[in-house]
């Protein structure tokens, strides 16, 4: 079905109806003197168009003539320096463009993109999409809902598990509109994850679920609730219903600004395809993983760049950390919770150019701040495996045992039995002789 709509722009310029037809393309037909501002990209673009009429502009411009379309004459079409077009018709005249927004055209990647810049994005892959360009919301209340998430994921990540449940049963008692109540409820749940306690999390989150169609902010709160049910399936070991909650909330990306919470659905969704990639007996399904979640873990990063400094630098920080844990472990070919049975993909299957990458990874991760005490587990585990595919099975043994001390230390008890399930591996690794 084509939708028409009556648009006037500044200047007294009025464009007499513009039909934006089933596929996509632009017709304006316009009286003597209209003029229609209509930018311009490659086809391949088209489908990600959003049409703007806006009036001409005093600029440097070249002039040529365009074809006719239907046996009708278009007088003067102008294509300008910035790249839009200038469409000048006489009466009855009719012109069919296809159309995108001026930042598809901006990130228009068949044209050569300068180099990813070092540190954030080193060693990682740049496959990146177009993002969201929404404009951020800073209410009074989506600021401090913000603050509780990050603030109090800052307390779990370094494992005050015990001061951050305290906490949030202040808050929970003195901060009762719907939008904080779902904001502590969040952070609560994640506390859950790491304290070891599943149970709590999903109970946490069926909460949430209530109470969502009375905030003010639905949208971001729900991106942020789905991006932890997935968490929470992931941390069960159950990957696949974590890929397929991840991806369902995947569609909330255009609603919302780009920034740490699209970025963290992003890494979720990765991470859940590196865990299923690791279980893989078959090569070319692994390869095929792979290159999935290849591409996710940058577009997490390009996201996370779009996040305001001033907020939620706890977990921005965490980002492009995660992302390169998440490619090491890719490339290895070892999962997030493992098997008694295997640490991951056979050995047959880790090339040298996979270890050789994910040695890069560790090497550049060595060289940083690190961001937090589950972040420093998580680097253990990522040295771990790679003296595993190394064939130095003593030295993994040993590091998997520091890293479940690691973990004891910060009350992560649900990253104790991540370590638990590598040394029980590793041991009946040694005695099998596998």
């Amino acid at each position: 079905m084509d939708c028409a709509s009556e648009d006037q722009v500044s200047s007294g310029v009025t464009i007499n109806k513009t039909t934006v037809q089933g596929n996509r393309n632009i017709v304006a037909t316009g009286g003597s003197g209209s003029i229609v501002n209509i930018t311009t990209c490659p086809q391949g673009l088209q489908e990600e168009d959003n049409f703007t009429a806006t009036p001409n502009s005093n600029s440097k411009e070249s002039t040529q003539s365009l074809q006719r379309i239907s046996g009708e004459t278009i007088n003067i079409t102008t294509v300008r320096g910035d790249g839009s077009v200038v469409v000048s018709t006489g009466s009855g005249s009719t012109v069919t463009i296809t159309t995108c927004p001026k930042h598809v055209l901006e990130e228009d990647h068949s044209i050569e993109q300068s180099p990813p810049e070092e540190g954030r994005r080193a060693f990682l892959p740049v496959v990146l999409k177009p993002v969201s360009k929404h404009q951020r919301l800073n209410t009074k209340t989506l600021v401090t809902c913000r603050k509780y998430i990050d603030n109090l994921a800052k307390l779990s990540s370094e494992g005050k598990i015990a001061k951050c449940s305290i906490i949030i049963a202040k808050l929970m008692k003195t901060k009762t509109d719907p939008d904080s109540q779902v904001a502590l409820r969040q952070a609560a749940s994640f506390n859950a994850i790491y304290m070891g306690d599943v149970k709590k999390a999903n109970r946490l989150l069926l909460e949430i679920g209530t109470i969502l169609p009375d905030t003010i902010h639905e949208t971001e709160h729900r991106l942020w609730w789905s991006r932890l049910k997935s968490f929470a399936k992931r941390m069960e070991g159950n990957s696949e219903v974590g890929l397929i909650l991840a991806r369902e909330a995947l569609t909330l990306l255009d609603t919302v600004a780009p920034g740490c919470m699209t970025a963290w659905l992003l890494i979720d969704y990765a991470w859940s395809i590196t865990n299923i990639a690791g279980g893989q007996d078959h090569e070319d399904d692994r390869r095929f993983l792979m290159t999935k979640a290849e591409n996710e873990y940058p577009q997490a990063i390009e996201h996370a760049e779009n996040e305001d400094p001033k907020q939620m630098m706890h977990l921005l920080s965490r980002v492009p950390w995660f992302a390169k844990i998440g490619l090491a472990l890719l490339y290895l070919g070892c999962r997030e919770m493992v098997k008694s049975s295997r640490l991951g993909v056979p050995d047959m299957h880790i090339s040298r150019e996979d270890i050789r990458k994910a040695q890069n990874l560790l090497h550049s991760l060595e060289k940083e701040t690190v961001v937090s005490a589950s972040g420093q587990f998580y680097l253990m585990v990522v040295r771990t495996c790679l003296c595993y595919r190394q064939g130095e099975y003593e030295q993994a043994y040993y590091l998997a045992r520091e890293a479940r001390m690691f973990a004891i230390e910060h009350s992560f008890r649900g990253l104790v039995r991540f370590a638990d399930s590598i040394i029980d591996y590793l041991q009946r690794y040694e005695v099998s002789g596998d």
